[in-house]
């Protein structure tokens, strides 16, 4: 039995075209809100794919419609909860264990407390969680997506990475005026932070994503391993938070990452996937 000429369970090629603009689309829309520039609207979609406008305006409006973007006050585009819903579920088990262990770090040092995993140059926050009170602004939500080189999570995940491997990533990228004051500006800058935190497992990043706020971070590894293991780099934890608040809970902060990243990385098989 056919439908419409094609077999049943079968992708027609109209659907699978339709599919791969819109996944063209959420791209774009990813990239530039990683690159931390102001959004794409649709007119600047529609240039940046290579398709006419109306296209770009029916398939922006049907992602929207279904979660995958979101439209701003400005009209501009960003990443929508569909998404990162979708996206967390491929890691069902890390989420799973992730949120005692960081609502524990939240309440403990009154902040908040991050799960986030890399996907080129962006860093996706998959959970977050926030001690009560603390500032709304740096909660971030489950959608969140910043660029790898000025936030601790995001260091913590290049933590292996060489200074030719960084120079590599970022070729494309400007990093002038993205984050805070004490940004990388440069692969040089951000090998050159990394190689000052590597030896403590522990990225403290002071300045770098916004003025006043710190973030510590630590990396993932499959297999149990913490911020200084031997296993690959899966995810990353952080704690962050105005920077006055948490300096003074520093070593106890470090210790709490470091173990909460060894639990963590239970959660990985031997082939680094999720369990």
């Amino acid at each position: 039995m056919t439908t419409n000429g094609h077999s049943p369970g079968r992708t027609s090629p109209g659907t699978a075209s339709s599919l791969r603009m819109a996944l063209r689309v959420v791209n774009a829309v990813l990239d530039r809100e990683a690159s931390g520039r102001t959004g794409f609207n649709v007119s600047r979609i529609a240039d940046e794919v290579g398709i006419e406008r109306s296209k770009a305006s029916r398939t922006t409006q049907d992602l929207c419609d279904k979660g995958f973007l979101e439209r701003g006050d400005d009209s501009t585009l960003r990443a929508g909860n569909a998404f990162f819903t979708t996206a967390a579920s491929l890691h069902p088990g890390l989420l799973r264990r992730s949120r005692p262990l960081l609502r524990r770090m939240a309440v403990a040092h009154g902040a908040g407390a991050r799960l986030s995993v890399r996907d080129g140059v962006q860093v996706r926050l998959l959970r977050a969680e926030s001690a009560a009170g603390f500032a709304q602004e740096w909660q971030g939500r489950a959608s969140l997506v910043t660029p790898c080189w000025c936030t601790g999570a995001g260091r913590a995940l290049l933590l292996d990475h060489t200074a030719e491997e960084i120079t590599v990533l970022l070729d494309d990228y400007e990093l002038i005026g993205v984050g805070g004051p004490n940004a990388a500006h440069s692969a040089g800058e951000l090998a050159a932070a990394n190689d000052r935190d590597r030896r403590s497992g522990v990225v403290v990043a002071r300045g770098e994503f916004e003025h006043g706020v710190t973030e510590y971070a630590v990396p993932v590894r499959d297999g149990g391993g913490g911020g200084t293991g031997t296993g690959h780099i899966r995810a990353a934890l952080s704690v962050v938070g105005r920077e006055q608040d948490l300096l003074p809970h520093e070593e106890a902060i470090r210790t709490d990452l470091t173990a909460a990243a060894e639990a963590l990385g239970e959660a990985f098989d031997g082939h680094g996937l999720p369990r």
